[in-house]
């Protein structure tokens, strides 16, 4: 029988979390409206300087969310936060110049009766919109009432009416600055009824009893917006790396399928091929906003930003195409990769990446001449700058839509 219930629990447990997790996985929006590529023609009946400040703060926040999602190296460890249904609220003394009224053995219930949970992204003003609403909600406890004349205990109940969590948290550096509070003012509610099983007559509105209302309104409100707060951290996390995937160039720390290439050596009659190249540490990649500039009577909206990649290594085979072919293998590091990027957010097929690969430095596995090493080495590091050159412009050209 024991066993029989531990695994009805277990089953209920599962479909909970599954519940909870299909939910929230689809709960979360991008404003549009606010992408940098977007605000200029939002934006027409302003100046040029006035377009150029605001898309300057939207996509330095997304860069700032890029960096921090690139090559998902800060994923949550649990992909979505989910209510239990009760939580405890603390004891509580509650005073006014006529009398005291405590609050003890207190909890509220029905956190996981939602009807509304949004998450809404806005690049500007670099914000996450959270809200939650619940069309009822209830406190339970215990009071004990005492003033000169009277005295007074039993079990008290609070029914909350349309009770809603409205917040706005930090968009960039979401993991690290996360709060672990917000105002309790986020929480609001339409209608509230008390009722005391003693002699207390029942409350219908909050302002008849200041007592009540600093329970209610300074005391359970902060306690359930803290509480939201921290459970909502993951949906918000999976959210805004759900909505900046599209944006990433480099969405995974190691690139298997890196793009080989070929050409014959220096004498002429030998080909040559490298193929099967792995590069690891894009996730090591740095992404700074330099500068945009606007001229809306051309079309014009050019972002030029620095992306700064550091320490990759990885390796690659190589095959010479002699009377008997040459066939090994070889690694690789590189200290830095420096590109300077420009391309115009109205139309991003006008984009120039340059290229520079500081320190390379290439091990062959097989004895080869000085000359061949160096003209493998130069092949090698020139399809790379080829390949960040072209992968980066067509990432960006795929990932900026002005139509939107």
């Amino acid at each position: 029988m024991q066993r029989v219930y531990c695994m009805v629990f277990v089953l209920i447990m599962c479909i909970s979390f599954a519940f909870a997790a299909d939910n929230l996985s689809k709960n979360w929006s991008s404003d549009d409206d606010t992408l940098p590529e977007v605000l200029p023609k939002k934006m027409r009946d302003k100046s040029d300087d006035e377009i150029q400040k605001a898309v300057f703060q939207a996509y330095e926040n997304q860069l700032k969310v890029i960096s921090e999602y690139n090559g998902h190296m800060l994923d949550p460890e649990s992909p979505y936060g989910f209510f239990k249904d009760e939580m405890p609220i603390s004891n509580a003394r509650t005073s006014n110049p006529q009398s005291d009224l405590i609050f003890y053995n207190n909890a509220i219930r029905g956190f996981i009766g939602h009807n509304k949970n949004s998450i809404i992204i806005k690049w500007v003003p670099n914000q996450v919109v959270t809200e939650l609403g619940w069309k009822e909600m209830s406190v339970r406890g215990r009071y004990t009432f005492i003033n000169s004349t009277y005295f007074d205990q039993g079990k008290y109940h609070v029914q909350l009416q349309d009770l809603k969590y409205l917040a706005s948290t930090t968009l960039s550096e979401n993991t690290e600055s996360y709060p672990s509070t917000v105002p309790k003012s986020s929480i609001s509610y339409k209608s509230v009824k008390v009722s005391f099983t003693g002699g207390l007559p029942e409350v219908l509105k909050i302002s008849d009893s200041s007592n009540v209302k600093h329970f209610i309104e300074d005391i359970v409100f902060q306690q359930v917006a803290d509480r939201v707060v921290r459970d909502t951290h993951n949906n918000i996390t999976v959210a805004i790396r759900q909505v900046i995937k599209p944006y990433i160039i480099f969405k995974n720390d190691t690139d298997p399928n890196f793009p080989g290439t070929n050409g014959k050596l220096p004498s002429g009659s030998v080909g040559y091929t490298i193929s099967n190249t792995v590069i690891s540490g894009f996730a090591n990649a740095e992404h700074k906003l330099k500068k945009i500039t606007t001229k809306m009577a051309t079309n014009i909206v050019t972002a030029d930003l620095r992306i700064t990649i550091h320490s990759l290594d990885g390796k690659f085979d190589f095959k010479l195409e002699e009377s008997k072919p040459t066939i090994g293998k070889a690694t690789f590091a590189v200290s830095r990769i420096d590109v300077n990027v420009s391309f115009n957010m109205l139309k991003p097929v006008e984009c120039k990446a340059e290229v520079v690969v500081n320190q390379p430095n290439v091990k062959y596995g097989t004895k080869l001449s000085a000359d061949i090493e160096k003209t493998l080495t130069n092949a090698f590091i020139d399809n790379v700058k080829i390949q960040l050159n072209t992968n980066i412009c067509k990432a960006l050209g795929q990932m900026i839509k002005p139509g939107k």
